[in-house]
């Protein structure tokens, strides 16, 4: 069984929620809830509506069993800190790369140009 289905039966048994009340709340099919309890895969929305439901983040779904929400949430906030820095520092450097190409080629306006049906 994957992280998040073992995860998510703990919180289901901590608030004293079934299968059914929990496809109920996060407005799916019984069917869907079954499958993940059991591992399957789903898609991002309806992991959204399944934390929703029962009142926590996604990430606290694939936070590993002895690793507290809080210590969870502060790497998670280190690394958008740290996606967020790598982000602009690439924009500057495709910046620069443009900059630089820009200048190594001739444009089109500088000079004359001679038009191919005028002689």
């Amino acid at each position: 069984m994957n992280r998040c289905a073992t995860v998510l039966r703990e919180l289901l048994e901590e608030r004293g929620l079934g299968q059914a009340q929990l496809a109920r709340m996060a407005g799916l099919d019984p069917g869907t809830v079954s499958h993940l309890l059991r591992g399957g895969h789903c898609s991002t929305l309806t992991l959204e509506r399944v934390a929703d439901a029962v009142g926590v983040d996604v990430a606290d779904l694939f936070r590993p069993a002895d690793e507290p929400a809080a210590v969870t949430a502060a790497r998670d906030r280190m690394v958008a800190a740290v996606l967020r820095e790598l982000s602009e520092d690439v924009a500057a450097s495709v910046a620069q790369v443009q900059r630089e190409r820009r200048k190594k080629r001739p444009s089109r306006l500088r000079g004359e140009r001679k038009l191919p049906f005028a002689e």
